[in-house]
């Protein structure tokens, strides 16, 4: 079984499992009537219309849809969201899959950044989801007149950095094994100065030692949840108001534009919300990638360092050294 995101393609199937998955897991809990009522809401039109506003996921096996949930904004709110349309096919109840469904949502940016999730839970799915930690709003334990129980959960947000096509947020344990899959490729690591990453137990490793200064950040595609590089501020090494950016992306995501984005946003938390005057960049001759991106983001070459070491891979490199200034920086916003 998989988990992916709603295509428009998906609309028909899903409508048909939702609709089936009302009239018989819903009918013991519900007068028929009402139900009927509400099977008549999930066209495939209107499921269309909600995965226009929210996150929308479904669960497959073997390319059947058997299973689908929500997340979106809650009234708007950036620090707020609601999941909505969470179903499984009868056949596939009682086999981890609701779990599955809510633990991605609650992975997805709209979850990330939220200190508070609400759902309108059914009758029937009240006891699911108290057991995943959701309790009644405002202790209030009574349906509400859209026959439903408003449950809650609160948490810290995690920081997160969203862009058009991009999120960005703080590196996990379970990433391991998705960033081994593009740091064990020798075209990503080298040119940056580490050496491809040989096992998961290496990229764990990494994480947890390397990539877990305050400002470093795992890139994730915003349509797909899909980690595809790494963006770090790193902070202390240069002096008080000033920091380093660095970067790497998976192979297979060079030459959409996913890097610039992602710096262009992290060059906004530099100087708006950390206060940095400075931001440097280094990359070593012959990295034309990183060279492309720092012109984009508007650095300014500062020198070029010869006999460079490199001591993960145990050489010397010519290094090029680039700044770009708040004033610089604010000059390129207006």
């Amino acid at each position: 079984m998989k988990i992916r995101r709603f295509r428009e393609s998906d609309a028909k199937e899903v409508s048909e499992l939702i609709i089936k998955t009302i009239r018989i897991s819903n009918a013991k809990d519900y007068p028929e009537d009402l139900m009927e009522l509400l099977v008549q809401s999930e066209t495939p039109e209107n499921v269309i219309g909600r995965a226009s506003w929210t996150h929308f996921y479904v669960v497959t096996d073997n390319d059947r849809i058997i299973g689908c949930g929500a997340i979106g904004p809650y009234w708007g709110k950036e620090d707020e969201s609601s999941l909505f349309t969470i179903f499984v096919l009868p056949e596939y109840q009682g086999r981890g899959i609701g779990r599955l469904i809510v633990s991605t949502l609650e992975k997805d940016p709209y979850a990330l950044r939220a200190k508070r999730i609400e759902i309108p839970a059914s009758i029937t799915g009240l006891k699911f989801y108290r057991k995943l930690g959701y309790d009644y709003k405002d202790g209030n334990d009574q349906i509400d007149e859209e026959h439903l129980y408003r449950l809650e959960k609160f948490k810290e947000p995690e920081k997160i950095y969203m862009t058009e096509r991009l999120y960005m947020r703080r590196w996990r344990d379970d990433d391991a094994e998705d960033m081994f899959m593009m740091a064990k490729d020798p075209a990503v690591g080298p040119i940056t100065g580490w050496p491809p990453h040989q096992s998961v137990t290496e990229s764990l490793y990494v994480i947890r030692n390397v990539l877990c200064g305050a400002e470093a950040y795992a890139i994730c595609l915003n349509d797909e949840n899909t980690l595809v590089g790494s963006v770090e501020l790193k902070m202390g090494g240069r002096g008080e108001g000033e920091t380093e950016l660095g970067y790497w992306l998976g192979k297979e995501y060079w030459g959409r534009g996913i890097m610039t984005e992602a710096g262009r946003e992290m060059l906004r938390h530099a100087f708006e919300d950390l206060g940095m005057k400075r931001v440097w960049l280094g990359y070593y001759d012959g990295n034309d990638k990183s060279r492309r991106v720092a012109e984009k983001l508007g650095f300014k070459y500062i020198e070029t360092k010869e006999n460079v070491d490199v001591p993960l891979l145990n050489v010397k490199r010519t290094g090029h050294v680039n700044m770009i200034t708040y004033e610089e920086w604010k000059k390129g916003q207006e």
